[in-house]
């Protein structure tokens, strides 16, 4: 950030509004990418039946599908069954008023997450 300040104010002719404007899209931008990289690092080391079967990503509100027995990420099916209205797994058919909340593995998603973050964390702060 400083040295973007640096470079800005002494090249460019810019009001101190616009380089204050630019400087938070800068640091929202890092912020943005960190936040993706700690993403692709959680799904990485995430178990597998933290992972929904059909994008591989992590779930934070894991569902089940009641006629297969799989459980999803809520979004996913959702997006699914807009188009399709059937269980992927089966060819059952199936709406979202059937899926199931999975609060037990939702609560044990988050937990490991917040313990993982906070490896993370720790590993950037050494």
């Amino acid at each position: 950030k400083q040295w973007y300040q640096r470079r800005v104010r002494g090249k460019l002719q810019y009001s101190e509004e616009k380089i204050e404007m630019l400087l938070e899209v800068s640091v929202l931008a890092a912020e943005a990418v960190t936040s993706e990289e700690v993403e692709g690092i959680l799904t990485e080391r995430a178990p597998e039946h933290f992972l929904d079967p059909i994008l591989g990503t992590l779930m934070t509100e894991p569902v089940l599908l009641p006629s297969s027995r799989v459980i999803v990420e809520r979004s996913v099916i959702a997006k699914h069954l807009l188009s399709d209205p059937i269980d992927p797994f089966n060819r059952q058919p199936l709406s979202m008023k059937d899926v199931q909340p999975d609060t037990r593995l939702r609560d044990e998603i988050a937990a490991w997450k917040r313990t993982e973050l906070a490896k993370i964390q720790e590993t950037n702060e050494n």
